[in-house]
């Protein structure tokens, strides 16, 4: 939406979206490494991914908040498994075992029901959304964490139904009501680029303000070749709980202390 409505040039700066792929690896998203490698200067990611970089020699700096972008167990609409209570010997696709959709899962499943899935399903790890996706639709894995934008595409053709939307359980989790997922740089390029960071931000804000207003600009952006009414509306409607355009206050320490807390209380080992 920022290059369809010009709002890069309105804001002084020309946006170049770089294609990274999605194959990624068991430390890091593939968004990461192409930021690492220099490729792109700006990603979204979610805040584990940021925390866990620290202590890496390509540590991430959060620069504006995204949303709370989480995604949705999903199984064949023929499953029998109907809660995560059922996950015991399951075969579960991941993108990669520390995904945050899987950790909050496993969080869930350890509160509501006093175990972790960690150990006890048959946990396939695909690197790849793509990778997951054929798993889930061959039926090599019976769950899949698929990203919050596949799974309205998946489940409205009617061959599969969503388990849980992860969204839904981080408040019984208690986690506070902020984003999850941020815009991210390197630090030195916050530091020396101010300016433009400032104008992306607010070309972002204003993209997602007419995107809310406007559900024919949203489609215009947001729709692929083949999406139907269906998938349309329910692409909108994940996309509407999740988005946000503003920075709460204390968001990252509140996030540090909620992921510190699942740790401490042994919901999900401080080492995932």
């Amino acid at each position: 939406m920022i290059r369809l409505q010009s709002l890069d040039r309105r804001h002084g700066f020309d946006l170049e979206l770089v294609l990274g792929g999605d194959l990624g690896d068991r430390r890091a998203q593939a968004t990461q490494h192409v930021l690492a490698q220099g490729r792109a200067d700006l990603i979204d990611t979610d805040w584990l991914s940021i925390a866990r970089s620290q202590d890496t020699d390509a540590p991430l700096h959060a620069i504006f908040p995204y949303g709370k972008i989480v995604g949705a167990l999903v199984v064949a609409t023929g499953s029998g498994i109907e809660g995560l209570d059922e996950l015991r010997g399951r075969r579960v696709g991941v993108i990669r075992a520390s995904d945050k959709n899987w950790f909050v899962a496993r969080a869930a499943c350890r509160q509501r029901h006093g175990f972790d899935p960690q150990g006890i399903v048959q946990l396939a790890e695909a690197l790849s959304k793509t990778t997951l996706l054929s798993w889930l639709e061959s039926g090599e894995v019976e769950v899949a964490a698929l990203p919050w934008h596949l799974a309205p595409r998946v489940t409205a053709s009617g061959k599969f139904r969503q388990l849980c939307d992860v969204l839904d359980l981080l408040p019984e989790l208690g986690a506070p009501s902020v984003p999850t997922t941020f815009f991210a740089t390197r630090p030195e390029f916050a530091a020396t680029h101010p300016k433009l960071v400032a104008a992306f931000i607010a070309a972002y804000r204003d993209a997602v303000a007419m995107m809310r207003a406007d559900e024919t600009l949203w489609r215009e952006a947001a729709a692929q070749p083949g999406d139907d009414a269906v998938v349309l509306a329910g692409l909108r409607a994940a996309w509407l709980r999740r988005i946000c355009d503003a920075w709460p206050e204390n968001a990252t320490s509140q996030l540090n202390d909620f992921f510190e807390r699942l740790s401490r209380d042994s919901l999900v080992p401080a080492d995932a």
